[in-house]
């Protein structure tokens, strides 16, 4: 295809014809350098087309190449994905999570922060955005757990990113719902033990890494039993092994003041499908939050349907 003046316009296109900055500026310069070549810098006659030819050449290509410029997507997690009604107040200055636990992102979320209580893995630290209900429950629990037993420091892992999506690692972890939780631990001589990573125990509570490590059942009981009474949060899920899970329960039943809780910590205790079975973590998922039923979907989205 050519146009009038007889350029070229497929010879801009090419992988290298993307017109460059100094590509362009030399088409230019060549026009100006033919107009003053003749004697005395002027021109005796009028320029001619193909004088003109490098200028033209530079403004098709410098258009071609910006009409070839893509818009920008839209981000995940910006107004326009959202129903209307969301883009409005007071939504828009409430914390939203949307979509599914393993297909969804989340807006306005608020960071997980350490204290001498609570610490982060150095390989979380840019993953610890959640719902303010999820992170301020973690925040409880872990001050909870400290005030009885004095020493005592929950290391939390990954929740989301600060605007959710996929999450290297993890089936879930997307909408800002989703946090894994160390499980507390004393050493081989029986002192509280805080790990820098997450440590896999068998169902007798040793350390699969043969390090010694001892699960803590008495912490990790109060954990769990300060989630169970916490109903701010509205905890769904604690997924973790199964031979943990049975430990816990049967630790919890033979101490009377923890029977009570049992019923409802088994409500939650459950080791996920088509995962990994959690023998190194506790995975909590709270529930949508109030009036974001519209937006929120509570279990994850069926494999079949990503």
């Amino acid at each position: 295809m050519r146009d009038v003046s007889g350029l070229d316009a497929g010879a801009c296109v090419g992988p290298a014809q993307v017109a460059t900055a100094g590509w362009v500026r030399s088409q230019f310069a060549a026009v100006f350098q033919r107009l003053f070549e003749c004697r005395g810098g002027l021109l005796r006659r009028p320029p001619t087309v193909s004088v003109f030819r490098p200028l033209l050449l530079a403004a098709l290509c410098t258009v071609l190449v910006l009409l070839a410029i893509p818009a920008p997507a839209a981000a995940a997690g910006t107004p326009h994905t959202l129903p209307k009604k969301f883009r409005h107040s007071p939504y828009t200055l409430m914390s939203l999570s949307v979509g599914y636990p393993n297909d969804g992102w989340q807006r306005r979320a608020k960071k997980l922060r350490r204290h001498r209580y609570l610490h982060i893995k150095s390989s979380s630290r840019d993953n610890c955005y959640g719902h303010p209900a999820l992170v301020l429950m973690l925040e409880r629990s872990a001050r909870d757990i400290a005030r009885v037993v004095h020493g005592s420091v929950m290391v939390a892992g990954d929740l989301s990113k600060k605007h959710g999506g996929r999450l290297y690692g993890h089936h879930s972890h997307q909408s800002g719902r989703d946090a894994d939780v160390a499980f507390y631990m004393r050493d081989k001589d029986g002192k509280l033990y805080v790990p820098d990573h997450f440590v896999a125990f068998d169902g007798e509570g040793k350390a699969k890494d043969k390090s010694g490590l001892v699960f803590d059942d008495y912490r990790n009981w109060l954990l769990l039993q300060d989630w169970v009474r916490d109903k701010r949060a509205g905890l769904a899920h604690v997924f973790i092994s199964t031979p943990l899970k049975l430990r816990l329960i049967r630790y919890a039943r033979r101490h009377k003041s923890f029977r009570r809780y049992v019923d409802d910590a088994l409500k939650l205790l459950e080791q996920p499908e088509h995962a990994e079975i959690h023998d190194d973590h506790f995975h909590v998922r709270i529930s949508c939050p109030h009036h974001q039923d519209e937006i929120c979907h509570e279990e994850s989205r069926p494999r079949h349907y990503r």
